[in-house]
């Protein structure tokens, strides 16, 4: 029986390319449905590193729609763009109130979610001193934190463990297929 899930990825200028592909490529090799907006007013991004992607919906297109799991990459301007957007800030909080996944790769889960007392003291990870600068949240130094409906990763290097971590959660019933992607794709970190 198809799960039918789906998942938002939140993209602003200045995102960091690496995480963002990386979590779209699992998820759709898993079947997982990916719309990816752009919380910018145009579907047409500039990532960190400059590389021009276009997204599928503005974020505005879509602010109704409620999704299996929202997913914030990293990018210092990136997250400095999404924590500044109060749409983006609306969306999310939507998604804790509806009990779904909120996802947050290296400085997303500080500079969105932890600025925004949205953490709500659950314990998340994140780049290198940046828990330091908020109040809200636990920051364990691990590769991938869950805590609840929160799964939080530290930064690029872990974009594969990070989005496993997801995909297994949100294909609990599917774990066998998570893992032969997995092995499929030669990533022998998994599981973690």
């Amino acid at each position: 029986m198809p799960m039918n899930k789906k998942v938002a990825v939140l993209l602003a200028d200045g995102f960091e390319e690496g995480e963002a592909v990386v979590f779209i490529d699992i998820m759709r090799r898993l079947d997982i449905s990916v719309d990816v907006l752009s919380c910018m007013e145009t579907k047409k991004l500039q990532s960190y590193f400059e590389t021009n992607i276009s997204a599928d919906y503005t974020l505005d297109e879509k602010k109704t729609n409620l999704y299996d799991a929202v997913m914030m990459p990293g990018g210092p301007k990136g997250t400095d763009n999404l924590t500044s957007n109060p749409q983006v800030v609306a969306f999310i909080e939507r998604h804790i109130l509806q009990d779904r996944y909120i996802c947050a790769l290296c400085s997303s889960g500080a500079k969105v979610l932890a600025a925004h007392r949205l953490l709500r003291n659950r314990n998340y990870t994140t780049g290198d001193g940046l828990s330091e600068k908020f109040a809200d949240g636990n920051f364990v130094k691990e590769k991938v934190v869950v805590d609840g409906k929160f799964i939080t990763g530290r930064g690029l290097g872990v974009s594969f463990e990070f989005s496993f971590t997801v995909a297994k959660y949100l294909l609990d019933q599917l774990a066998d297929k998570v893992d032969w992607q997995a092995k499929h794709i030669y990533f022998e970190h998994w599981p973690i």
